[in-house]
């Protein structure tokens, strides 16, 4: 896996890349997560996913949601110390909808 691959290219001299990488997989909830780390060993990378089977509720229309709920984060920490966050949301409803978007955080993601 890349780091960079879904950093856009305007933003990556202004990322920290990681010098290594610590991975925890639970298959059990099929999740992923990924921390990279500096030379002085603080969080400058991390990426999660995760899927949920069917049964969600959306929080905001309370409808049902019985495809399923996915979820792919990526995030960098900027030279400034801010984070580049992209994010790629997947519901499955009676059709497929995704989307993804990118967004500035003072703090990683957790």
């Amino acid at each position: 896996m890349d780091w960079s691959e879904r950093l856009p290219v305007v933003w990556r001299a202004l990322a920290i890349g990681p010098l290594w990488i610590d991975v925890h997989r639970d298959l059990e909830l099929a999740s992923e997560r990924w921390v990279g780390y500096d030379e002085e060993d603080d969080a400058c990378y991390c990426r999660y996913r995760f899927r949920v089977e069917g049964g969600v509720r959306d929080g905001m229309t309370g409808e049902s949601n019985d495809g399923g709920y996915s979820e792919d984060l990526a995030a960098w920490r900027m030279r400034d110390g801010r984070w580049l966050i992209h994010r790629i949301i997947m519901c499955q409803r009676p059709a497929i909808t995704s989307y993804g978007f990118y967004a500035f955080s003072e703090r990683m993601p957790r």
